[in-house]
């Protein structure tokens, strides 16, 4: 039952890393997510996420990401979520970029003793706006497949106020077709 929303955490985490003049691609960036898995069965099963991950500027308009998650569900199931890839993004506007991002997902479901892993891949397209200097907003759908895991498509969002040049703390959400998360996240700029 837990194997096919293995794609649908890994679309959200994907979309957890997400030019216009002031947004930056160089970050690290952690938090933690409440989790809700819908298995069709009427069984609430809910767990929380902790994830690090962080993106590096390679070019004018392309940079490249990493992640791992961890989430901890009822019933004693844990899910390790590993993501690499690169970006592109371009300005559409004076403060907004479109950006895209195509890479490596891996995860593993463990739970009594027993472990199972696939790899695959994740996609995702979206938008970052700088709204003021402080306040950045950012939306994204993703698509990921692994494996024999299956594959899910999400859509999400964040809302993101910098507190300085180097430090904002964020709000998150995503919602995938059996898989919604929500949570809290900080990033931590830096060559700005």
């Amino acid at each position: 039952m837990m194997l096919r929303f293995a794609a649908g955490v890994a679309a959200v985490f994907f979309s957890v890393t997400a030019m216009a003049e002031d947004i930056s691609y160089n970050y690290v960036v952690g938090g933690y997510q409440r989790i809700d898995l819908d298995n069709g069965f009427g069984l609430d099963i809910d767990g929380d996420r902790f994830a690090i991950g962080g993106s590096f500027e390679v070019g004018e308009s392309w940079f490249l990401f990493a992640g791992y998650g961890l989430s901890d569900f009822d019933f004693g199931v844990e899910l390790d979520e590993i993501s690499a890839g690169v970006g592109f993004h371009t300005a559409i506007s004076p403060s907004t970029d479109f950006v895209a991002e195509v890479g490596f997902a891996s995860a593993d479901i463990s739970a009594a003793g027993v472990s199972v892993d696939d790899n695959g891949y994740a996609a995702s397209v979206g938008v970052r706006s700088m709204l003021s200097n402080e306040v950045e907003l950012a939306a994204a759908v993703t698509y990921a497949d692994i494996g024999d895991f299956g594959s899910d498509t999400s859509v999400g969002g964040s809302a993101w106020y910098n507190l300085s040049e180097q430090f904002a703390l964020g709000l998150t959400a995503n919602a995938g077709d059996d898989v919604t998360s929500y949570g809290l996240g900080a990033r931590l700029y830096f060559g700005n």
